[in-house]
């Protein structure tokens, strides 16, 4: 990989004024996108699926003192539970659902600083290619899924480019070189988010052993090492060997879910199954987006503009399609590579068709790959569901989020309730692997399934909020509703202690 320095031919940087009114105005555009995907003010106390719950619980549990993979399991390095402690702090003195709006919040805006930073970053390829990289930025539907909830991909995305900026900033003449250990410390905190992270650093320490020399890129990565370390090796002591175990081994052996290349490739090019319902008008668009994704990567690359870019989109998409998993959220892993791939190859378009191609990228990609209509979801019934449970006692969960949108976590973590944060996770800990080593898949997992039914029958009333996903048997589901009494409020089930229903 070539050094990424400016041709002459490169067109002027706007003003420092332009250059941050647009990226700015990117970063307004962003929220209200998110905003809009989340559901406005309803949505912010809604709930939104399992691992969004999963990691805000997480940071409850911590603030009550219990630490994670020692007390309470977490498949994932303990950044974004430490991201958002401050916010799960707010428990002690406000409702679980109100702090937990208030971290959704915090991560709508952690969304619109990246388009920020997408945008400063596309500067130096000229004014097209600052406008066509904040916009679709911040209306790619695969970045600002992730970024509406509080998730693990919006923190990795921050470190990433907040740390290439920094290198960006240390590598002016006479500039200061703690610049450039500060931009290493911050790309190794991506680590301590998800270990998919190191992938990208890797490539961005290559990038810079090409560019400022081995030297250089030997401090840069013993900077971001040791900033992973000073986050993990508290947990690590205090945990033994069970962190490593649940973060790396886990992960590692997980078996590959179910879906094709095509439907990991639709997501990181941010074509939406809701918005293209017909499945060959979804691959004709798929296509399309990709050959212009591939043909602005071959024009930024060959005339030296963004190629870091480039490299690092190539190996995220490596990542994403050999994943053993693969999830929506999942494609925020590559989307700022992307609009910055693509704003590249806007920039090499000659002058006099430049803006032209800069207002047709933003508009038919904006078109076919942009957030859709917000997602029509049905209100989690909080008012009848709270009015069910009793007073006392531990309230159990087959997901926390559900726990916390009904505002009974941290009374829960008060008592001494023990709540597992992450139940279908559990799965990796017990019976995930036959005799000969096989992956055992959940629903045949007769250890996690007795484990599952053992805690939700262990408190004074169960919530069921999955209607998919929680992996129950078909013996199980009997099980947890002859358990007691099954009161059905919209699509939750309620398990009260009782005789049994008769279904």
């Amino acid at each position: 990989m070539a050094p990424d320095r400016r041709p002459t031919t490169a067109p002027a940087r706007p003003g420092a004024a332009v250059a941050w009114a647009v990226a700015l105005a990117a970063g307004v555009l962003a929220f209200v996108v998110r905003w809009h995907l989340l559901g406005g003010a309803a949505g912010l106390r809604e709930y939104h699926g399992y691992d969004d719950g999963v990691y805000f619980s997480s940071a409850v549990a911590f603030v009550h003192g219990r630490l994670p993979y020692r007390d309470f399991l977490l498949v994932h390095p303990p950044g974004i539970m430490l991201a958002l402690t401050p916010f799960a702090a707010l428990t002690h003195w406000t409702s679980d659902s109100t702090a937990l709006a208030a971290a959704r919040v915090g991560f709508l805006l952690l969304g619109a600083a990246n388009t920020v930073l997408v945008a400063r970053l596309a500067r130096r390829w000229g004014l097209a290619a600052t406008v066509v990289a904040g916009f679709l930025y911040a209306v790619s539907t695969a970045a600002a899924y992730s970024e509406r909830l509080t998730l693990l991909e919006p923190l990795g995305t921050l470190t990433l480019l907040a740390g290439i900026t920094l290198l960006r900033r240390g590598d002016v003449p006479g500039a200061a070189r703690r610049w450039r250990y500060v931009g290493g410390a911050v790309l190794g905190l991506g680590v301590v988010v998800k270990i998919w992270n190191v992938v990208p650093v890797l490539v961005v320490v290559v990038w810079w052993a090409l560019r400022r020399g081995v030297r250089e890129a030997v401090g840069v990565a013993v900077a971001g090492a040791a900033a992973a370390l000073l986050v993990l090796l508290p947990f690590a002591v205090a945990s033994g060997r069970s962190m490593l175990e649940l973060v790396v081994l886990a992960q590692l052996g997980r078996p590959r879910a179910p879906g094709t290349v095509v439907t990991r490739l639709e997501g990181i090019l941010g074509v939406s199954a809701t918005q293209w319902e017909s499945e060959p008008v979804r691959a004709a668009v798929t296509a399309a987006v990709g050959l212009a994704v591939v043909a602005a990567a071959f024009a930024a690359w060959r005339h030296d503009r963004g190629r870091l870019w480039v490299a690092v989109l190539g190996a995220q998409v490596l990542v994403l399609l050999a994943a053993p998993s693969y999830f929506a959220s999942y494609a925020a892993y590559s989307a700022p590579a992307v609009a910055l791939v693509l704003a590249a190859g806007v920039s090499v378009v000659p002058d006099r068709l430049r803006v032209g191609g800069a207002v047709l990228a933003c508009g038919l990609l904006g078109v076919v790959a942009g957030v859709p209509a917000a997602p029509a979801q049905a209100p989690f019934p909080v008012a009848q569901v709270r009015d069910l449970l009793p007073a006392t006692g531990c309230i159990r969960a087959d997901s926390p989020g559900a726990l916390v949108v009904l505002d009974v976590l941290s009374r829960n973590e008060r008592r001494g309730c023990a709540t597992r944060i992450d139940v279908s996770g559990q799965t990796y800990a017990v019976g995930d692997r036959d005799s000969a080593g096989r992956p055992v898949p959940r629903v045949r997992n007769h250890q996690w399934q007795e484990a599952a039914v053992a805690y939700l029958t262990s408190g004074s009333a169960a919530v069921i909020a999955r209607q998919t996903g929680n992996g129950f048997a078909r013996t199980t589901v009997e099980r947890l509703q002859s358990h007691g009494r099954v009161v059905q409020v919209g699509a939750v089930e309620v398990l009260l202690p009782g005789a049994a229903s008769d279904g």
